[in-house]
């Protein structure tokens, strides 16, 4: 039975229960059902889809659980049923271990038979589970645990850097709008020259008076 298609695997920790439990991989999904009384009724098989649920323990091949999801399974799990409701894009959440540079197609494949789909499933194995991987399983866990950290950091280095790069292109363009503005403040601003002409303006009351002085006859000594 292959559930990757339409089963979107998400490790999730039962709602509840401390930090120290690990997460186990959980699965909803839609399964046909053979639907008795409709089959009956048209004399040929009728299915019918039905929400079903699945849950598994990475690095134990036995623990398989697969039933009809019900209210408390949707309950302990809301991450899984969102991420089945919403049908994300991609159906396993995390690094798909078959794509893990680290190990080869036919260990991804068997890591895949033990229920560890992804890179972050691999690193979430409990100890009491590890051994089951192989004489190297706890190996491989250090190795998906440290490549997880290695990319976490990466990812923080290079936010860091987004940041710095953004903020000194707002300290740039700030500076640029200063400068801008020392120059508009710094150019001297142009004056208005009085006209020179050799009439004299009529307008003015000072000098209307000393036209009008120059007109008046001059008395004779």
């Amino acid at each position: 039975m292959n559930f990757s298609d339409d089963f979107p695997i998400t490790m999730e920790r039962e709602t509840g229960m401390p930090e120290f439990v690990p997460p186990v991989a959980v699965a909803f999904g839609l399964y046909p059902v053979l639907d008795g009384k409709k089959t009956q009724e048209a004399g040929h098989d009728i299915y019918k889809d039905v929400e079903f649920v699945k849950i598994a323990v990475p690095g134990d091949r036995n623990s398989l659980y697969f039933q009809p999801a019900e209210k408390s399974h949707k309950a302990r799990f809301p991450k899984a049923y969102a991420a089945f409701k919403e049908r994300a894009s991609q159906p396993n959440e995390g690094m798909p271990i078959e794509q893990w540079a680290a190990i080869n197609r036919s260990l991804a494949i068997n890591l895949k038979t033990l229920h560890i789909h992804t890179v972050e499933a691999l690193a979430a194995v409990h100890d009491g589970h590890v051994d089951r991987i192989g004489s190297n399983g706890r190996q491989l866990r250090e190795k998906a645990i440290a490549w997880l950290a290695d990319a976490k950091e990466g990812a923080a280095t290079q936010k860091l850097a987004t940041e710095k790069q953004a903020l000194q292109d707002q300290i740039q363009a700030l500076q640029a709008q200063m400068l801008e503005l020392q120059n508009q403040l710094g150019k001297p601003q142009p004056q208005t020259q009085p006209t020179v002409s050799g009439h004299i303006d009529p307008t003015s009351s000072v000098e209307a008076d000393v036209a009008a002085a120059a007109r008046r006859p001059r008395r004779a000594n």
